[in-house]
């Protein structure tokens, strides 16, 4: 269904445009394209056409959107009016915007006849994807379309083909640094639950992900010493309220003159160093990870079992048990960590020349290697201030808020930092740049009725615009919806004989 709509509105822009320079009547034309079918980028000598007519290869070759690794012909993302069509058929994956048959997250098996072309050409795929996702393609130096005009019958007919034009305007240039990066956890809002003797969880009663208070009960873990622990707490509790009842009678017989001050003196010194040993007993079953209701517990019941409450130390979303049950872990090991999900820190490692460039505060966007298009933003909050003795690289950390916990610790992806400059850049429409099969271009509006294209060296693609420099003008007008269909055109022109007047470009 795809092709047939493709083809008419090939067949559709043939019959409304009359272009500058066409020799010959309509067989001669169409004559033309049909040739152009099977013998793009071919020389062929005498009575080779039969033979090289039934090859498709170089077509096909030709009709590859390498940045979104589709047929260029159906590329949802640089011609958007196909949508509906794929739409209408119930090809369409919501989840990732584009259609299903293009979706590799969803049907990692896609392939398309180009892709093997491209492969018997010499051409890695993969290798050729990663240069894209850096850097945009560059234009050729010498392009069969320079100068190339299309001229419309009239302005009457331009308007029936739904042509739309915007002005373009400049802004500052957007310095972009590029690198990989991982997903950490926000060390500022992460919680380690431990304890300081030696235990094994004997049964938790939380799992990853929930969400818990602190002070709230984790995990039923034993120790050998805890029992020790909780008798000297015992201990050291009963001497202090001895002493404080004895301070209390020499506080009456001073006060009758029955003992000396120094007597009663003494008396406070014991009293003072009973409660400090209180105070330590009961801060090692505190650090232990007992609370103070379970404190209070043990003096209520006298209890010295070798088990107790192991709780939270922290408010957050537990996001990993580390102990196993029945695992004794030495004192100071980590049971689990509880952290805030939605504050996370982006590290991407930098060489030397790009960490020249960053600055604290600068903007940073990170695209998740296994979430397709899903990005998340945040800004730099420290630089690294030395590089690593083997890989000369330095670490950048921005900090991003994810209220709807999409991103996980350990997640690999690129970041993209990006500062502004006194440089000015030209800013256009992203609807309104074609790949035309060596060239990025735009169609400026000369007239109502003339457009030519103009090659265009794109810097940086954020949000709805396209930094570009070279060939374009603040106030000049470049069409938007219908530039699909004129490269369409264009295309046709570079590919064979020609439709396209060549003129001076003016």
């Amino acid at each position: 269904m795809l092709k047939f709509t493709v083809l008419s509105i090939s067949i559709m822009a043939l019959s409304v445009l009359s272009l500058t320079g066409c020799s010959g009547d309509s067989a001669e034309v169409a004559d033309t394209h049909a040739a152009e079918i099977g013998h793009e980028g071919h020389d062929h000598g005498p009575g080779e056409h039969g033979q090289t007519a039934a090859a498709p290869t170089p077509t096909l070759a030709a009709d590859w959107c390498a940045e979104h690794r589709v047929p260029e012909s159906a590329c949802t993302a640089c011609n958007p009016s196909l949508i509906a069509e794929f739409k209408a058929n119930n090809d369409w994956c919501g989840g990732h915007g584009l259609p299903e048959s293009h979706c590799r997250l969803c049907n990692p098996g896609i392939t398309f006849p180009q892709e093997e072309v491209i492969a018997l050409r010499g051409i890695d795929p993969i290798e050729n994807e990663i240069d894209i996702s850096l850097n945009f393609r560059a234009n050729a130096e010498v392009c069969a379309t320079d100068g190339a005009l299309i001229q419309f019958a009239s302005a009457t007919t331009a308007a029936r083909t739904g042509i739309t034009v915007r002005s373009i305007a400049e802004a500052k240039l957007e310095e972009t640094v590029n690198a990989p990066a991982e997903v950490v956890f926000d060390e500022t809002a992460a919680t380690v639950v431990t304890t300081t003797i030696p235990a094994l969880v004997s049964r938790w009663l939380i799992s990853p992900g929930d969400i818990v208070r602190e002070g709230e009960i984790l995990a039923i873990v034993q120790s050998p010493e805890i029992a020790d622990l909780r008798s000297a707490f015992l201990s050291a509790s009963a001497e202090y309220e001895v002493q404080r009842k004895e301070l209390e009678r020499h506080k009456g017989l001073r006060d009758g003159n029955m003992i000396s001050e120094a007597d009663f003196d003494r008396q406070s010194a014991v009293t003072e160093r009973a409660r400090a040993e209180l105070v330590g007993a009961r801060g090692m079953l505190q650090s232990a990870g007992l609370s103070v209701d379970d404190i209070d517990e043990i003096i209520k019941h006298g209890s010295l079992s070798n088990q107790f409450a192991l709780r939270a130390s922290a408010s957050g979303m537990v996001v990993e048990r580390i102990a196993q049950i029945g695992e004794l872990l030495e004192a100071g090991r980590a049971f689990a960590m509880i952290a805030d999900p939605s504050s996370m820190w982006i590290e991407a490692n930098l060489a030397e020349e790009q960490l020249r460039q960053v600055r604290v505060g600068d903007r940073m966007t990170f695209d998740s290697d296994g979430r397709g298009l899903n990005r998340v933003g945040g800004e730099v909050i420290w630089t690294s201030r030395f590089l690593d003795p083997h890989t000369r690289t330095g670490t950048v950390r921005a900090k991003v808020f994810d209220p709807d916990n999409q991103l996980h610790a350990g997640e690999f992806g690129r970041a993209r930092i990006t500062r502004a400059s006194a440089e000015q850049v030209t800013l256009v429409p992203k609807d309104a740049v074609q790949w035309e099969g060596c060239c990025n271009v735009v169609f400026v509006r000369e007239a109502p009725d003339r457009y030519r294209p103009r090659k265009v060296h794109l810097i940086d693609g954020e949000g709805p615009y396209y930094q570009v420099t070279g060939g374009l003008r603040p106030g000049q007008e470049v069409v938007v919806d219908g530039a699909f269909l004129l490269k369409t055109e264009l295309k046709k022109s570079s590919i064979g004989a020609g439709c396209c007047g060549l003129e001076p470009a003016g």
